[in-house]
């Protein structure tokens, strides 16, 4: 039996569409400008090592342990970056600080542990990046949650029709209720559906389960934890879209993403492990250094 192909998905930003109140030709200004889907994929031979790993780096480095809510060291983007702000002398948020890292040079060591982490186990890496404002301006309506399953869906098929003949794959994340949601409408599927049609994003969806598994993270205790993988590529690459991939935010962990993208038939992940749409004018410099 050929293993299953499982692609951990989380995500960067919020995916509303809603229009401003008193400009409604205009996105909202109380939400993000980006919306970011990532995907992390591994064998499911993996799964248990991968999992072990970074609970074994999380209790070595924060201080995990059975005997602490699992999510008071759960692995976010958002947090390391707070951590630093506090390290260098900024205000943080106490409550989504690490408080076991007391330096600057302890978090340089946690954050090359993760990298070290891609490095080893070399997952399969998509994230798509939704710029929301233009999507709002050249396609007023559609929801930007659709086009990032869209890429997403299309991105993991051909890779699998590609690279892993004869080998299925599964999109495994937390319970989202909007995202089930939209899913048990029909509204994600009817997008890659609609421009398949038109020959646009064509692939074997069959290959993939026609949605994700929604877990339940207090009951899989492998799976939550290599969906952090997953978190760190989304708030990596949010960063790296928004302020710039050798940014503060972006920097530490982009080279080790980077390197696991997946490439296209040039070795290029520009435009396929990464994808941004609308396509920008001007494609963002990813490289991980000048």
């Amino acid at each position: 039996m050929a293993p299953v192909l499982l692609f951990y998905i989380d995500e960067s930003g919020h995916h509303r569409m809603a229009p401003d109140e008193h400009h409604p030709d205009r996105l909202a200004r109380d939400t993000t400008d980006w919306f970011v889907l990532s995907a992390v994929g591994i064998r499911d031979t993996e799964r248990r090592p991968l999992a072990e790993a970074l609970d074994a780096l999380k209790t070595a480095r924060l201080g995990a342990s059975t005997e602490r809510p699992w999510n008071e060291t759960e692995f976010k983007g958002r947090r390391l970056a707070i951590t630093r702000r506090r390290l260098e002398g900024a205000r943080a948020d106490a409550e989504a600080d690490y408080a076991a890292i007391s330096d600057a040079a302890d978090l340089d060591e946690v954050e090359a542990e993760i990298a070290g982490l891609f490095a080893r186990f070399r997952p399969m890496v998509f994230t798509v990046a939704i710029d929301k404002r233009r999507l709002f301006a050249e396609r007023p309506g559609e929801p930007a949650l659709g086009w990032a399953y869209a890429f997403l869906y299309r991105r993991i098929a051909l890779e699998l029709e590609r690279d892993h003949p004869g080998e299925g794959g599964v999109l495994v994340a937390d319970q989202q209720t909007e995202h089930e949601k939209a899913f048990r409408d029909h509204e994600l599927t009817r997008i890659r559906d609609e421009l398949a049609s038109r020959g646009r994003l064509r692939a074997d969806y069959r290959l993939l389960l026609d949605r994700p598994l929604w877990i339940d993270s207090s009951l899989s205790t492998w799976d939550r934890e290599i969906i952090q993988l997953a978190d760190l590529v989304a708030f990596t690459t949010h960063e790296g879209v928004d302020r710039g991939f050798r940014s503060d935010g972006a920097r530490a962990l982009w080279p080790a993403i980077h390197a696991v993208l997946a490439r296209d038939e040039h070795g290029e992940p520009d435009g396929e492990g990464l994808v941004i749409f609308p396509k920008p004018e001007v494609w963002p410099d990813t490289r991980p250094t000048a």
